[in-house]
C-alpha cells in the first residue's frame, strides 16, 4: 500500500509540466502587475494589497484552473488510454490505487497554485511598503442567500494583515486541490486529456461570468471568491460542495469494481 502512494505523489510532484505553470503563473502576474502599476501611482498600496490586486487583475483564477489540473490530474485517463491499469491493480487494490492517485493529484493541484502566489508575494514584500494594508470586508452567512437579507455586524469578519494573509493561502490551497480532483472526476469518464483540463476551466468561467449577472445566484459572487476571500464566505463553501458533489457523481459512473476501471 505504502509503495503506490510513494509512486504516485513521486510522479505528482516530479512532473515537469510544473514548468509550464510557473510560466503560466508569470504570464497572469505580469499582466496583472502592469494593471496595478497604473492604479498604484494615484493610490498608493501595500505590499498585501499590490499582491491581491495583481492576483486579481491579472485573472489568475483562470489561470489557476488549468495550472491545478495540468501536472497530474489527467494522469487517471492517460493510464486508462494506454492500458496501464491492468498491471498497476496486479501491484495495488483497487481502493488504495484510487486513494492514492486522489492524494497525489489533490497535493500536486494544491502546490501548482499556492507556489507561484507564494513567491509574488515574497517579490512584493521586497518592493512595495508594509502599509497601508486595506482587508476587505469578510462575511459568514448564509442567510444572506435570503431575498432582502443583509450582512449584520454580528456576521462580520475583521482579520489582522497576517490572519488575512493566511485566509487567503488557505483559499488559494483549497482551490488548487478542489480543481484537480474535480478534474479526477472528469477523468473518470474520459480518456481524453484536453477534457479533463477544459472542463475545469469551463466550470470556472461559466461561474465567473454568469453567476454575477444571475438575479437568483449573483449572492454566490463568482467563482473568483473560492480563489480570493472576499464578501461572503459562505458562498465559496457551496461552491466547494458543488465541486465535490461533481466528483461523486463522477466517481460513482465510474464504478466501483475493479471490472469497471479494466474496461
Amino acid at each position: 500500500m505504502r509503495k503506490i502512494y510513494r509512486e504516485e505523489i513521486s510522479r505528482a510532484l516530479r512532473n515537469r509540466r510544473f514548468l509550464i505553470v510557473f510560466l503560466l503563473a508569470g504570464i497572469s502576474f505580469t499582466y496583472g502587475f502592469f494593471q496595478v502599476k497604473i492604479i498604484s501611482t494615484a493610490n498608493p498600496l501595500s505590499a498585501i494589497n499590490v499582491w491581491q490586486e495583481i492576483l486579481r487583475r491579472g485573472y489568475y483564477g483562470f489561470f489557476a484552473c488549468v495550472t491545478a489540473v495540468l501536472p497530474f490530474a489527467d494522469s487517471l485517463s492517460v493510464e486508462k488510454k494506454e492500458q496501464m491499469l491492468n498491471h498497476i491493480l496486479m501491484r495495488s487494490g483497487y481502493k488504495e490505487y484510487i486513494w492514492a492517485k486522489f492524494k497525489a493529484i489533490a497535493l500536486s493541484g494544491l502546490l501548482a497554485v499556492v507556489l507561484p502566489a507564494a513567491i509574488l508575494l515574497v517579490i512584493c514584500l521586497l518592493i512595495y511598503p508594509a502599509e497601508p494594508v486595506h482587508i476587505p470586508t469578510l462575511s459568514f452567512n448564509f442567510m444572506e442567500i435570503l431575498p432582502g437579507s443583509v450582512i449584520s455586524p454580528g456576521n462580520t469578519i475583521d482579520p489582522s494583515p497576517l490572519g488575512y494573509v493566511l485566509l487567503c493561502f488557505l483559499f488559494l490551497g483549497v482551490f488548487g486541490a478542489s480543481y484537480a480532483i474535480f478534474a479526477m472526476g472528469v477523468s473518470f469518464l474520459t480518456k481524453h486529456s484536453l477534457l479533463v483540463f477544459g472542463i475545469p476551466f469551463l466550470y470556472y468561467s461559466f461561474g465567473y461570468y454568469i453567476i454575477p449577472t444571475s438575479r437568483r445566484l449573483s449572492w454566490l459572487i463568482s467563482t473568483e471568491t473560492t480563489l480570493i476571500p472576499a464578501g461572503n464566505l459562505s458562498a465559496a463553501l457551496i461552491q466547494y460542495c458543488l465541486l465535490c458533489l461533481c466528483w461523486v457523481v463522477g466517481f460513482l459512473l465510474f464504478g466501483k469494481k475493479e471490472r469497471q476501471v479494466l474496461t
